[in-house]
């Protein structure tokens, strides 16, 4: 196993991470701002049009603990072509969907293909890092992410005003997914004797959860005590708390907050939405680095605060220019948290079963896409966008000494990261 490790081009993987990343994020921008409207010709009613973003996220949920125990079983990359190429098939089947129900159908298994392929490039991610590059290797992915999450939207847009069919950015998106097929059909190797490649040989034994692996069997007390010691719980919340903002308040709350409560043209919103993507895009790389040198703590913290005074100063009712300056601010906050939590995650991974611990922990942030917009649009519908933004703000307060958790925390050699050349 040490030789094959030894074998596989370490910045070869980096590198097709990264172009699968900026990839597959300009399509998912170019469809996803337009996936309501479609929604909405297909079926006039705005709550029915909400029911089809969420049913990617149950189609994400579904499948992300069954995708852990393939990884592991199967390989990395060949799990990983199955999730891209049924992405890709149903990108393109919701542009070409004639009713409603075929949206929904397809936007369900779309959330199959994403669950499956996000899944699989965490657990790769996680494969070729060691402590000293764990940061960087996530910050450069998370960076090219959203440079492609900056620039989809406005390819999207452009292609819909030229061809004036709002089909064309779904094509778009199908596009993006057919080169990141082809960039693991020619460019990715597979990892996973990087995850047995150990001093200490794991035990052929049934695998367990990286939660379970550590857990003493002597009560219930006890074992909720192992449990939050192992560290598992810290990334579940991080994730969530990662997945909350984006489905939350990026994909629902500004955009009915610019439209409808501040009355600001759909030219702001879009400046405010691509913020975001700026803030996070410097922040990615940035925080990446500063988690190698510093530690999680140095990008959890911060970013924490950075988000929780974010949404604060949300309350005030910014202007237009308040309002993109606060996206850049919003997203290079969010970003820090989302880089440190991946970052700690891959450090407390168990070797031997990566898949198995990443499709567990993936599944927090695919929950926090079913019950976050829900939930926050019922504080908004209830109380308005005060306490809404409020709660979000004191949502991530709490992930501050979260953070300071995870800056303590022990990792054991076992999991600590896999070398490669």
């Amino acid at each position: 196993m040490a030789r094959e490790a030894k074998q596989i081009p370490k910045r070869r993987v980096v590198w097709s991470l990264n172009a699968v990343a900026f990839s597959w994020s300009v399509g998912l921008g170019a469809a996803v701002p337009v996936i309501p409207l479609l929604a909405m010709q297909l079926q006039d009613h705005i709550a029915l049009a909400g029911l089809v973003i969420t049913m990617g996220g149950a189609g994400r949920l579904t499948v992300s603990y069954a995708t852990g125990f393939m990884l592991d079983r199967f390989g990395r990359r060949r799990v990983a072509l199955v999730g891209v190429t049924i992405r890709m098939i149903f990108s393109f089947a919701e542009g070409l969907s004639p009713t409603y129900l075929a949206l929904v159908g397809s936007r369900f298994m779309s959330g199959v293909g994403t669950a499956i392929w996000g899944t699989g490039l965490a657990t790769i991610t996680a494969d070729i890092s060691t402590r000293a590059d764990r940061g960087s290797i996530t910050g450069s992915r998370q960076g090219f992410m959203h440079l492609g999450m900056v620039i989809g939207p406005i390819v999207g847009a452009a292609a819909w005003a030229a061809t004036g069919d709002i089909r064309v950015p779904f094509m778009i998106n199908g596009v993006s997914k057919a080169i990141c097929l082809l960039i693991f059909l020619f460019m990715m190797v597979e990892t996973r004797s990087l995850s047995d490649d150990d001093d200490a040989q794991v035990p052929a034994t049934p695998a367990k959860s990286a939660a379970e692996s550590t857990v003493p069997k002597q009560g219930l007390l006890t074992t909720w005590r192992a449990v939050f010691a192992s560290g598992f719980i810290l990334v579940l919340v991080g994730l969530f708390a990662a997945g909350l903002f984006r489905a939350a308040v990026g994909d629902t709350m500004i955009p009915v907050y610019v439209r409808n409560e501040l009355g600001l043209p759909q030219s702001a919103l879009g400046f405010v939405l691509s913020t975001i993507g700026v803030g996070g895009l410097g922040a990615s790389f940035i925080g990446g680095r500063m988690a190698d040198r510093f530690g999680v703590g140095s990008v959890m913290i911060p970013g924490a605060l950075i988000t929780a005074a974010g949404m604060g100063l949300l309350i005030a009712g910014p202007g237009a220019l308040g309002l993109i300056i606060l996206g850049a601010v919003l997203g290079a906050g969010v970003t820090l948290v989302h880089v440190g939590t991946n970052a700690f995650a891959i450090d407390i991974s168990p070797r031997g079963r990566r898949g198995r611990f990443f499709g567990q922990t993936q599944a927090a942030m695919h929950s926090a896409a079913l019950v976050g917009p829900i939930a926050v649009g019922a504080i908004a519908d209830w109380a308005g966008f005060g306490p809404a933004f409020g709660a979000i703000a004191v949502f991530f307060v709490i992930m501050v000494p979260i953070g300071v958790m995870m800056a303590r925390h022990k990792v054991t050699k076992t999991n600590a990261g896999a070398g490669v050349s």
